[in-house]
């Protein structure tokens, strides 16, 4: 089986290649492994590309995506409906979203080339949304519009992903916002004004907010967060306990504090259409645009990602509903 680590030079806040290429030699030699290709990708799209190409040559081979979100993004979306081509990813991004879903008890062993090279594939289900595939969240309304305000404040001297989410929030807060919105969910609608809808796969989104404490990215479903408006004296407040994910019960029943504003279901499809005339910012795994229309759908057991085994099983984000086709789990 072929390994290959997709180093993205130009991810986070420095060039990670000068680390990871010796750590990842020296740990396939470690392990009496044949040496691991390494890519350094030269432009947005190069991963996908080579990651298309291997998809088609059918050969089983494990691809790791070393970079931020918007690389391991990439690799899903060539790699998707191909279970012989295994997902990694080793987070060197200044958000690392993905990788927040399991704990950040865990985070060291995706650092850990080791650990990498003897992942355990995985089956997974993905978003298939009209601004393509997604591993995480897809959002829209302020959540999205703050995404779409980050990358101007990463760049500033120590602004790393979660301050530079913060601060977007701010100036978000003095814009407009809340938009008239018809939300369908498994073919039933209703209208109303949102502030903003995280429709999700995964637990995370921008820089460690949990909007779905008790995602899970195996069950087929999508858990779904509707927020409407907040006066903006209580907006703060309001994201801090949303961070946390205190606005949710396993169970799925909303706290006290959140009922007047927030509502939750879990949906197989999610479609929303903007009324009001104004374009919403939607965004999926990072990945932002404004649009008039969204339409959100599970894709179960569409993706095989790699695992490192201390993140197996962590906080039920992997329930081991799926299996890999045995022909396919032998291979790796």
């Amino acid at each position: 089986m072929k390994q290959v680590f997709f180093i993205n030079p130009v991810a986070g806040k420095r060039d990670a290649s000068d680390l990871l290429v010796p750590q990842i030699r020296q740990a396939a030699a470690a392990l009496n492994l044949p040496e691991p290709e390494i890519v350094i990708t030269r432009y947005a799209g190069h991963a996908r590309a080579l990651t298309e190409q291997f998809a088609r040559d059918g050969v089983p081979a494990a691809l790791y995506a070393c970079g931020g979100d918007g690389t391991l993004n990439e690799l899903v979306q060539g790699a998707a409906g191909h279970p012989q081509i295994a997902v990694g990813c080793v987070p060197c991004g200044s958000g690392n979203d993905y990788v927040r879903n399991f704990g950040e008890e865990v985070r060291r062993a995706f650092l850990d080339m080791a650990e990498q090279l003897q992942a355990v594939p995985v089956s997974v289900d993905l978003l298939s949304t009209s601004l393509g595939l997604g591993i995480d969240i897809c959002a829209a309304g302020l959540d999205a519009q703050v995404a779409y305000g980050i990358p101007k404040f990463r760049r500033l001297p120590g602004c790393g992903g979660t301050m530079a989410y913060t601060l977007s929030i701010l100036q978000v807060l003095f814009s407009r916002f809340g938009h008239q919105l018809r939300v369908t969910v498994d073919g039933e609608s209703h209208t109303g004004t949102y502030m903003m809808t995280a429709i999700c796969n995964g637990r995370l989104y921008g820089g460690g907010y949990m909007a779905a404490p008790y995602a899970a990215m195996d069950d087929g479903l999508l858990d779904m967060v509707l927020v409407q408006p907040i006066p903006r004296v209580k907006i703060a407040g309001f994201l801090s306990q949303y961070k946390s994910g205190k606005h949710l019960s396993r169970d799925g029943v909303v706290s006290d504090r959140f009922r007047p504003y927030l509502s939750f279901c879990r949906a197989r499809s999610v479609e929303i259409e903007v009324l009001d005339g104004r374009p919403i910012i939607a965004t999926v795994d990072g990945e932002c645009q404004p649009v008039t229309q969204l339409c959100v759908e599970a894709k179960p057991a569409s993706l095989t990602v790699l695992l490192p085994r201390p993140a197996m099983n962590v906080c039920g984000t992997i329930t081991g509903a799926y299996r890999l086709p045995q022909e396919v789990e032998a291979a790796f």
